[in-house]
This record gives C-alpha cells, structure tokens and sequence, in this order.
C-alpha cells in the first residue's frame, strides 16, 4: 500500500489537531519545540511567515503572553484568528517587508522576538524541485528574520531532509 499525501493523510497528529481545534497537524511540531526551548513565553512579538493555514498562528497566540502581538504572513488569506493579525504577502518581495513595517508601526512594535517560518511548496512528486523551492523559501525568511528580529530572538524553520527520500 503507497504513501497517502496532502489531505489524505489522517495520522495520530491530523487527527488530535481536529480535537484541539488547530487548523493544521503542524501545531504539534511548534508545540514540541516550545516544550523544549521555551521561546514563546516570553515573545511579545511573534512573526509566522508562510502562515497558512494558520496552525502556527494559534500556537503563537496560545503560548505568548497575553496582549502579544502575533502577525501571519502568506501568499493566500488566512482565515482570523482572534489575537493576531494577517497579512497577504509573497514573503520573497520587498512589498510584504513594507507590509510587515507599516502594521508594526501602527501597532508601536519595533521588532520580533520570535520569527517562525514552516513555509514548503505544494508537495506533490517533483521532490528535488520542491526541495530546492523550499530551500529558497527558507533563505527568503532569513532575509526577513535579520530585518525584523530582535537581538538574541528566536528564528525557528523547517528545511526539507534529502536524506529521507529515496531519489
């Protein structure tokens, strides 16, 4: 029996993030690691760049401090989220930079203690073409994370690992 893909695949993990009411089985993975390196509680500002569907954005909101300021950032809309903001941006232009800056500005923020980026092309079978896409993606978020991020702030992103596919 073959691998089930996209949302198809019901695991332990897409099914407790229907009962806990997380828009995605991604949570879990921020959930870990904030378990382990606790960033998030003390985050006054939280950046999740390539959002969508908006998994990230809840954690964030739900292990920040209360009031913090949580911004989600993708090409497609991401649905509200009470307790953060959303943009519509293409994280590789220089107009979602500006975005991200105006929305500070309004909201008195002058940078981000945490910068989260989960950010992979739609994965279908081309996987040395996705994992050079998400590769990019994630330079693109660096470029982001040096413009935002405070001192000694957290930058937390996935990279594909080569080493688990067969090519």
């Amino acid at each position: 029996m073959g691998k089930t893909k996209g949302k198809q695949r019901q695991d332990k993990y897409y099914h407790l993030a229907k009962e806990q009411g997380y828009r995605s089985r991604a949570a879990f993975k921020l959930l870990q690691l904030d378990a382990r390196f606790r960033f998030l509680p003390t985050a006054r500002a939280v950046l999740d760049l390539c959002a969508a569907p908006g998994g990230w954005v809840q954690v964030a909101v739900n292990h920040a401090p209360v009031g913090a300021f949580v911004v989600g950032v993708d090409l497609v809309p991401i649905r509200p989220i009470r307790g953060a903001h959303s943009l519509t941006e293409d994280i590789t232009t220089s107009k979602c930079r500006s975005s991200v800056r105006k929305l500070m500005d309004s909201k008195g923020v002058a940078a981000f203690d945490v910068v989260l980026h989960d950010g992979s092309p739609n994965v279908g079978g081309a996987w040395a073409q996705e994992a050079t896409t998400q590769s990019a993606l994630v330079i693109d978020a660096v470029r982001l994370a040096t413009y935002f991020l405070a001192p000694k702030g957290a930058f937390i992103t996935k990279v594909f690992s080569y080493s688990r596919r067969s090519r």
